[in-house]
């Protein structure tokens, strides 16, 4: 029970009330001497920890799911833990064992003949290419990923898949393909009251007007997705608004606000060991 509600705080974005139930379960399930109940305590511990940016606290507990799952030969299990490990991996840029934690939870769930769980890891494969610039194998890994959705009927999944597939499109240039995508993406994650999905494609799309050169719609967005952040703990996607307000400042020619919302965002990376401050200090190496 109590783990259950430390998933329904979780999915109410009220990571510190969850990870407070997930604790307490784990503690009764050490008691129980139950592995499945500790390990699955434990990865909601690093879920709890992941979307706050506690990125090592999350590691930690979701390595430790994994070490409890691997003997007990539950696939289904494995490829959840190694999916958000290599997630949280690719958040610190640590991309050799984000890789293999993917390639491990990918492998467990086509063990498991489970499509759902093949999905959401091809979706975060999908980021994983994006961020390594491998922008073909993105589009195409996170379009696989939607498609599973779709034939499973998961709306607000396949919007995920699609943002993240649109992002990659943006990326190469394909504004006209990523435009009607990220809108239908930002309208089924407000027709399911999904916070976290409306924030991400927001910013997606104020990223869009910015190549675009619509300012005014660039800060409209941005501004939305700053709004939506500030309702819930996530300070490394706050910060990954900020950097892209500061380049909206900087086209609109307030170089101070820029400079300004660049540092702040800089110093939440540095914080939190997130891969943007390493991207950052290459930058300015590189001028």
């Amino acid at each position: 029970m109590l783990a259950e509600r430390g998933q329904l705080r979780y999915d109410q974005d009220h990571y510190a009330e969850a990870r407070q139930q997930f604790g307490e379960a784990l503690s009764i399930f050490r008691e129980l001497e139950d592995k499945h109940g500790q390990a699955a305590a434990l990865a909601g511990l690093g879920l709890a920890c992941r979307e706050p940016g506690h990125l090592v606290e999350s590691l930690h507990f979701l390595d430790q799911a994994t070490k409890l799952l691997e003997p007990l030969g539950d696939d289904i299990g494995i490829g959840y833990t190694r999916r958000l490990s290599g997630s949280v991996r690719l958040e610190q840029g640590d991309y050799p064992a984000a890789r293999e934690d993917l390639d491990k939870s990918l492998q467990a769930y086509l063990r498991a003949g489970s499509k759902r769980g093949e999905g959401c890891t091809l979706r975060t494969f999908g980021l994983y290419h994006r961020a390594r610039g491998e922008l073909d194998q993105a589009v195409q890994t996170s379009s696989r990923a939607a498609d599973i959705f779709r034939e499973l009927g998961d709306d607000l999944m396949e919007a995920y898949a699609v943002r993240a597939a649109a992002k990659a499109q943006l990326r190469q240039g394909r504004l006209d393909e990523a435009l009607p995508a990220l809108e239908g993406s930002l309208a089924t994650s407000r027709a399911a009251g999904d916070r976290w999905g409306q924030g991400a494609t927001l910013r997606v799309l104020g990223e869009l007007h910015l190549v675009e050169g619509r300012l005014d719609l660039a800060g409209s967005c941005l501004k939305a997705a700053m709004e939506v952040w500030e309702t819930m703990d996530v300070p490394l996607w706050r910060a990954r608004t900020e950097r892209d307000m500061a380049l909206l400042s900087e086209l609109s020619g307030d170089q101070e606000q820029a400079q300004v919302l660049r540092k702040r965002a800089a110093m939440v990376f540095r914080d939190h060991g997130a891969r943007e401050y390493r991207e950052l200090k290459e930058a300015y190496r590189g001028l």
